[in-house]
């Protein structure tokens, strides 16, 4: 599913870029005719095809679609003869977001590091980046004494997305709970443990854990390019 993996970065490939514009000429289409089947920014394949352009790997899948071929000919460079016989490409499907269960919404958080919490919604509201890590189904964050987040306590909101802005794939995950400052040592010590390579973890951190009361996530459903 190359063609959902957003954000994912493909490795540093000269090659690709000149497989793209072979394969386009090949079928004898436009760059134009390109990005309306695969719903890309037309200035982006331009810097692409010149090899001035990022690429990611959803954004690949997307033109593999609308180039007839897979991700794995565009990058090998194995394109084979164009297609004798090509139908007219459909209308590209909507891109629609469509709900992630909560299984699929777990999966999404365990691949970040940090997210957005926020909080004060009775009062001033307030909103800041944490790191995290999950332990379970709860979401576990440290901070220094003393910092905005030191005395958090009750509902809060907490928030991750994946976007690739290319492509324009993407998921949002949203977990409404409760926080509560860790305070057995044992604990403490377990989850320093297991949060000591994320980014900001030192030693005499205040840690916290979120207990979830709802999970919800949403992914944008990319176009297939032809039904």
């Amino acid at each position: 599913m190359d063609n959902e993996t957003a954000g994912t970065r493909l490795p540093d490939m000269v090659d690709i870029p000149r497989n793209i514009r072979t394969r386009r000429e090949q079928l004898g289409l436009t760059r134009a005719d390109v990005c309306a089947r695969a719903g890309l920014p037309l200035k982006w394949l331009v810097e692409l095809e010149a090899g001035d352009a990022p690429l990611y790997r959803a954004a690949l899948g997307s033109l593999a679609v609308a180039l007839e071929t897979s991700v794995t000919a565009l990058v090998s460079g194995t394109l084979g003869p164009p297609p004798t016989i090509r139908e007219e490409p459909s209308r590209p499907d909507a891109r629609n977001l469509i709900p992630m269960s909560e299984n699929e919404c777990y999966a999404g958080l365990s691949t970040h590091e940090v997210g957005r919490l926020a909080g004060g919604m009775d009062h001033t509201p307030w909103v800041l980046p944490v790191n995290y890590v999950p332990d379970g189904r709860d979401i576990v964050f440290s901070t220094r004494p003393g910092s905005p987040l030191a005395h958090v306590r009750g509902t809060v909101a907490f928030e991750v997305d994946d976007v690739d802005r290319y492509a324009r794939l993407g998921w949002s995950v949203l977990l409404i709970g409760v926080v509560e400052p860790v305070t057995d040592p044992i604990e403490i010590t377990r989850l320093t443990e297991a949060g000591g390579d994320t980014w900001l973890t030192r030693h005499n951190e205040l840690w916290f854990r979120i207990h979830p009361g709802r999970v919800t996530g949403r992914r944008l459903r990319p176009r297939t390019g032809r039904r």
